[in-house]
């Protein structure tokens, strides 16, 4: 029987070897283990952190080693203010190729240029490296001036996929593409989430998800994955010269990609919102759920499906559920050409008075079902390019589009929308959340939109002791301002995360506030205002 004393001793030196084994590398300008964020990741061996105090290394990085399984991962973690400098360094920022149980985290990547035939990547994995995390990461400047470039990128070059990947919480800004995307999941990719990502102000796609471009020498499509809660803003290829005025880049985009779920994404002021579609003839962007998304502004239409000529690829069964549009220049819906079963239900869709709901701007497009949308702002008799038995021509009362697109207390769309069914796998068509997070069906029977109104945390369309609140800029960098009207008691503000973590708490009394918020990391988040009778949320982005 071992002793009490033989027992300590074992946990201390369990503790010890655990010390030992998950070994903690310093990268500094002065102080740490290493100078150079390179000769750090060279040393790291599995479970190891390499850890990237504040400064900027002028310098390009690429693993050397994997994690494993059995060891755990090898950890790249950038404190607030590491910054890797591409000025003069060449092509990848931060290179990932075969290699496996990687993560990437809260690194800064800047300046990574190229010209003609050189495409420079902020962070770039390739091979058939698996098990990745990248999260948290700013991505910005990457450019070239006549040729392609991309922020985060993954190419399944092998006939070995990437797989089991996770792709959370970062930011790609300020970046010219030439004809490439922001973040792109190119060929043998599979087992993916793309999620809760900050992608704006890019000359070309946001978020890509591509197939048939000969990338892999098998499996050559982007398959069984998840894009959720991402914000998508300030897409246009209008200035890109490699578009000669041409504006039509995406938001989000399923290029030949199959088996992805499109969902609670907030996209906005883009050239196209959501686009599946294939560009490759006789090839298929296939099963694709696009469901619970806020799209609105963009200059082609919100949602889009199809082939753009008649010589190109093919969307089959792609479904389009419980989304909320809003005033697409070019309309809210369109199918371009060779669409087979399509369903469109459980929809809001906002549209210009001058723009069909639903159009259809091609042609062989067969197996369309429409069903149970709500139309408002156009005709009030006609979908457009396609019958709807249960139209709802009525306002859906959204709080303020398109800063705000939820439903408000008195909307018609509350318990309208009809039931779904299931997938193939058994689970709900309708997905199991609305685009914040909750419940998808509260009080019996789902809503039409991507909202489904929760009294007890979303906003009062009448609140008794002040009358709406406004908050700006948003998104926004460093301090929000919040003006409410007509206060008569004290207010309590509240900030959470996506997560419904409470981050602060504070009381307000005067009707205009100014909030700190430079401390909290990019993202989603919400602002609630609570008084004894009312509660009133508004979603804010932090840049």
């Amino acid at each position: 029987m071992k002793t009490k004393k033989a027992i300590l001793l074992m946990v201390l030196f369990a503790f010890s070897l655990s010390n030992i084994l998950a070994n903690k590398i310093i990268v500094a300008p002065s102080g740490g283990n290493y100078t150079s964020v390179q000769a750090g990741v060279n040393a790291a061996n599995p479970d190891d952190t390499v850890l990237v105090k504040a400064g900027t290394y002028n310098e390009a990085v690429a693993f050397t080693n994997s994690g494993s399984a059995a060891n755990g991962y090898i950890t790249l973690l950038g404190e607030t203010g590491a910054i890797i400098d591409g000025t003069g360094k060449g092509q990848n920022g931060i290179y990932i190729s075969g290699k496996n149980y990687i993560k990437v985290i809260g690194m800064e990547v800047q300046n990574f240029t190229g010209t003609g035939n050189t495409t420079p990547i902020g962070i770039s994995i390739d091979g058939s490296s698996s098990y990745l995390e990248i999260r948290n990461n700013k991505v910005h400047n990457i450019e070239n001036d006549n040729g392609n470039a991309h922020g985060i990128a993954f190419y399944g070059t092998s006939a070995s996929p990437i797989s089991n990947i996770i792709v959370d919480g970062n930011e790609i800004r300020n970046c010219l593409l030439g004809q490439s995307e922001s973040m792109v999941l190119n060929g043998n990719v599979t087992n993916f989430t793309v999620s809760n990502n900050i992608v704006h102000d890019n000359d070309n796609i946001g978020i890509d998800f591509i197939g048939f471009e000969g990338t892999a020498p098998s499996s050559d499509q982007a398959r069984n994955g998840v894009c959720n809660n991402n914000t998508v803003y300030n897409i246009s290829s209008l200035n890109n010269p490699t578009y000669s005025g041409d504006q039509s880049a995406d938001g989000i985009y399923v290029d030949g990609g199959t088996n992805i779920i499109i969902e609670k994404n907030t996209v906005y002021n883009c050239d196209i919102g959501i686009e599946c579609a294939s560009e490759h003839q006789g090839k298929n962007t296939q099963n694709i759920i696009v469901r619970d998304n806020f799209v609105s502004g963009s200059y082609q239409a919100n949602i889009l499906a199809g082939g753009y000529a008649s010589n190109k690829g093919n969307a089959v069964n792609i479904t389009i559920v419980n989304n909320t549009t809003y005033q697409g220049t070019g309309g809210e819906l369109a199918l371009q050409f060779n669409c087979d079963t399509i369903t469109i239900e459980n929809n809001i869709f906002y549209a210009l008075s001058n723009q069909a709901y639903l159009q259809e701007w091609g042609s062989n497009n067969t197996g369309v079902s429409v069903n149970n949308n709500m139309y408002y702002g156009e005709s009030t008799s006609s979908p457009g390019g396609w019958s709807d038995v249960n139209a709802k021509y009525v306002n859906p009362q959204l709080v303020s589009p398109f800063a705000n697109m939820h439903i408000a207390s008195t909307s018609p769309a509350i318990n309208a929308g009809i039931a779904l069914g299931n997938d193939k796998n058994g689970n709900p068509i309708s997905g199991t959340q609305d685009i914040d997070n909750q419940t998808r069906i509260i009080g019996g029977s789902i809503d039409i939109g991507a909202d489904e109104y929760d009294a007890t945390t979303m906003i009062a369309q009448n609140p008794v002791e002040y009358n709406g609140i406004e908050i700006f800029p948003n998104p926004a960098k460093n301090n929000i301002t919040i003006e409410t009207l007509q206060i008569v008691k004290e207010i309590t503000l509240t900030i959470s995360n996506l997560n419904g973590k409470e981050l602060t708490r504070q009381q307000i009394k005067d009707s205009t506030t100014q909030i700190d918020i430079s401390n909290l990391a990019s993202g989603i988040y919400f602002v609630k205002l609570i008084t004894e009778k009312t509660v009133e949320v508004r979603k804010i982005i932090k840049e």
